[in-house]
């Protein structure tokens, strides 16, 4: 049962809604959203403005939520990127509501729509700082990430990433004392392994294709876990998930010039996403994970 579409946060949605746009808003259709989604979520219809909702029921998803309406403002007024306008972070008794502006999505089909993907990951990532991490913590899905300031790349990607990770897989049981190990044998080679960078993207953090929207014009970016890093990470996650036209990836190197070796570190890249896989689903990813770790150690 999505909690969104029985009609008992209607009210509180009108009113938020209403608020926003200094108008009426009465609620005339609702329609579940299930594509990629690990909340509950669905297109709220009014007379003359959509929005989409997502609600969160755990512990910590006041903070989840309250951070991710604060990163997609943060990218809207960062770069030049589109993102959908918050329209209101609502806190109930028995769940916290996500209300923002609803999106008219397009499927890419031509060269255009590609390429306009690729132009617009590649113009969030020119946005940089001259260190990793970012101001608070973000999330992805239901982890917590620790984006504490660091001043070089390794250092970033070895302890609040690949450390970070594997102990959330530790702490589920799925890792041995041996595999520990190994990961730390990789983050320790690093500083020998990563390439050389003196200033960091801003990046998305979650750009699987299903994150990346298209609105018939440009992107549109939505459930980010933003940070400062290596943009490397986030184009080894566009098509972790699913295939992507190459036009995405040649229009993305036009706009901003992907550095030599890419394609021989992009296994490294994966691997705190493997870690995850690892944590949610243990032995089913641990393959692929210690493979992708063995390959540089």
């Amino acid at each position: 049962m999505n909690i969104l579409t029985d009609g008992r946060y209607n009210k509180i949605i009108e009113k938020a809604v209403s608020s926003y746009t200094g108008k009426p808003f009465h609620i005339t259709a609702i329609k579940e959203n299930k594509e990629g989604a690990m909340h509950p979520a669905a297109l709220i219809e009014g007379d003359s403005f959509r929005v989409f909702v997502k609600a969160g029921t755990n512990s910590f998803s006041p903070e989840q939520f309250q951070a991710e309406a604060w990163e997609l403002d943060y990218i809207r007024t960062h770069s030049d990127v589109k993102t959908p306008e918050v329209i209101a972070v609502v806190k109930e008794e028995d769940a916290v509501l996500l209300i923002l502006e609803a999106i008219d999505i397009v499927t890419p089909e031509t060269k255009q729509d590609w390429e306009r993907l690729g132009q617009g990951l590649a113009s969030l990532h020119r946005t940089e700082n001259d260190r990793c991490g970012f101001e608070y913590p973000t999330y992805l899905g239901i982890f917590k990430q620790d984006n504490t300031w660091k001043d070089t790349w390794p250092e970033f990607y070895g302890e609040c990433r690949l450390r970070d990770s594997m102990k959330m897989a530790v702490d589920a049981g799925n890792m041995t004392a041996a595999e520990c190990a190994e990961v730390e044998a990789l983050i320790a080679k690093l500083p020998s392994i990563c390439p050389p960078m003196t200033s960091f993207s801003l990046l998305h953090g979650d750009p699987w294709i299903g994150n990346l929207l298209y609105d018939g014009k440009q992107l549109v970016a939505i459930d980010c876990s933003i940070y400062y890093g290596n943009r490397e990470i986030d184009l080894t996650t566009v098509d972790f998930f699913c295939p992507v036209s190459p036009l995405f990836f040649e229009a993305y190197n036009e706009a901003y010039p992907i550095d030599p070796g890419f394609a021989e570190r992009s296994d490294l890249w994966k691997i705190n996403q493997w870690l995850g896989h690892v944590t949610l689903y243990a032995d089913k990813f641990k393959g692929k994970l210690m493979d992708a770790v063995r390959k540089y150690i």
